[in-house]
């Protein structure tokens, strides 16, 4: 892909200078030229950006709280905005489908723009052996270790671009990563003895969450699809033998087969948002939710 920025960087406590395969040219580094417009995939991206960027940059979304990466088509005023970014941070996981279908179209016609890729340098590393589950999921923004990675490198693409907004970006992304570290540490204590223990939900979102913390995800949708009579069957008999309390859906997927399997086992129907902007909160919240559930 044209422009694309190649990282294989990492943040060990320090900030470290970021590696890139191809320079960003750095033709922010006037005043007059902020904010730097950046584009992102999905919303947690934006957290990191605008925690790192604060007023120097002005990012936009593609794909909106409350829609499915799987099936959201962009407005003419989104691809509008996608024309005025210097930098796009992708996902860059294969089977994340909005970028396999859309972005690289839009990034040939816009060719000034350089890509930073998220999945770069941010190979998961599990405390359990992950199920198959891990492999297809894209969310991967969902690992705060992945996350810090990722933030290292946006850091480094935005100082490329602004060399002289160098210290208040190594700033910002200082104080972020003490906050992801913290993050990382609360979770890390508030699943100590669950180790192992499963947890279900409707849509196989939490993959990456489950690697890091040592939990296995139980997933009722299979590769995009509903379960048949026969696999729901299993799938309750399967959930009743974990004595599961809690299905957890998220916005954007029916929640029909969730319901259903509830229903059976007596749980409970709980909603978490893989796709807040808030991040750091969020991710806070859902780790309680799920700690509570498998508890």
């Amino acid at each position: 892909m044209v422009g694309r920025v190649q990282t294989g960087m990492l943040c060990l406590g320090a900030i470290l200078t970021a590696v890139l395969g191809h320079q960003v040219t750095p033709s922010r580094a006037l005043a007059d030229d902020l904010p730097i417009v950046v584009g992102v995939s999905v919303p947690p991206q934006a957290f990191l950006v605008e925690r790192i960027g604060g007023k120097r940059v002005a990012v936009h979304v593609m794909v909106p709280p409350g829609a499915s990466p799987a099936t959201y088509e962009p407005s003419p005023q989104q691809l509008v905005a996608l024309g005025r970014s210097s930098l796009y941070v992708e996902v860059g996981h294969p089977d994340f489908v909005f970028e396999q279908r859309h972005l690289e179209s839009l990034l040939q016609a816009n060719p000034r723009i350089s890509v930073l890729d998220m999945a770069a340098g941010t190979e998961a590393s599990c405390q359990i052996e992950p199920s198959g589950q891990l492999a297809e999921d894209p969310h991967i923004w969902l690992s705060p270790r992945r996350m810090r990675t990722a933030a290292c490198a946006i850091e480094a693409a935005l100082v490329r671009l602004d060399p002289e907004g160098a210290p208040h970006y190594r700033q910002n992304l200082t104080d972020l990563l003490s906050d992801i570290d913290r993050l990382d540490s609360e979770i890390t204590q508030l699943m100590e003895g669950l180790q192992g223990r499963r947890f279900m939900v409707f849509h196989p979102a939490w993959s990456h969450f489950a690697c890091n913390y040592g939990l296995l995800q139980m997933a009722i949708e299979s590769e995009g699809k509903e379960p048949g009579p026969a696999q729901l069957v299993g799938t309750i008999e399967e959930a009743r033998g974990e004595k599961i309390r809690v299905v957890f859906v998220q916005k954007g997927f029916s929640d029909r087969s969730a319901r259903v399997i509830a229903e059976e086992l007596g749980a409970k129907v709980e909603s978490l948002d893989p796709l807040s902007r808030d991040w750091l909160e969020n991710l806070r919240y859902s780790a309680g939710r799920i700690a509570a559930a498998i508890r």
